[in-house]
């Protein structure tokens, strides 16, 4: 199939359509399947969640959102969030996982964390228990680095370069302008 023409239509409704079978064939030749509501979302989250607990005593979640589908965030990818009943959503959510991954926090002994520079990698003697870490003192190194500032955009964003450049579309518009004067 060649493109003749090109032109705008402007805004129109369209329909998700749902039918017995796989696929349907349309009158004018064009397959459509089913789609339900996970194809026809830009973004589908799951979330999980678990207690926090201190002794027997709820103290608020630790939600797990589930990237499934994205045009945005990477798929797959896993975003934690912590909400205490007495504080609300931590500032630092996730980001223990996150810096023990990008290898700029290291377990230094059972419960305990050090930090690592990001330059030479080398451990702080100084470790922290988890419940000491809810602090910018210990987070703000590791945010403004820019090593893990790459490794959050690697991680989690999806690119941001045209699949086509303008100089493409341009000379395409150009090649169906020529062989429509042609005609």
């Amino acid at each position: 199939m060649k493109i003749t023409k090109i032109e705008s239509v402007g805004n129109r409704e369209v329909f998700d359509l749902t039918v017995d079978g796989d696929m349907y064939v349309l009158e004018n030749g064009v397959v459509t399947h089913n789609t339900g509501n996970m194809y026809s979302s830009d973004a589908v989250f799951i979330i999980g969640r678990r207690q926090q607990k201190e002794d027997d005593e709820v103290t608020g979640y630790d939600f797990i959102i589930n990237v499934e589908k994205s045009r945005f965030v990477k798929e797959k990818s896993q975003i934690p969030v912590s909400v205490s009943f007495e504080g609300g959503i931590s500032s630092w959510s996730g980001l223990l996982d996150m810096a023990l991954e990008a290898g700029l926090v290291t377990n230094a002994k059972k419960g305990w964390y050090a930090l690592v520079d990001p330059e030479t990698g080398e451990v702080s003697e100084k470790s922290y228990r988890k419940k000491q870490l809810d602090n910018k003192e210990f987070w703000l190194p590791i945010l403004q680095s820019p090593k893990f500032q790459e490794w959050v955009e690697k991680t989690y964003r999806l690119s941001q370069i045209k699949m086509i450049n303008d100089d493409q579309i341009d000379a395409e518009y150009e090649s169906i302008d020529s062989e429509i004067d042609d005609e």
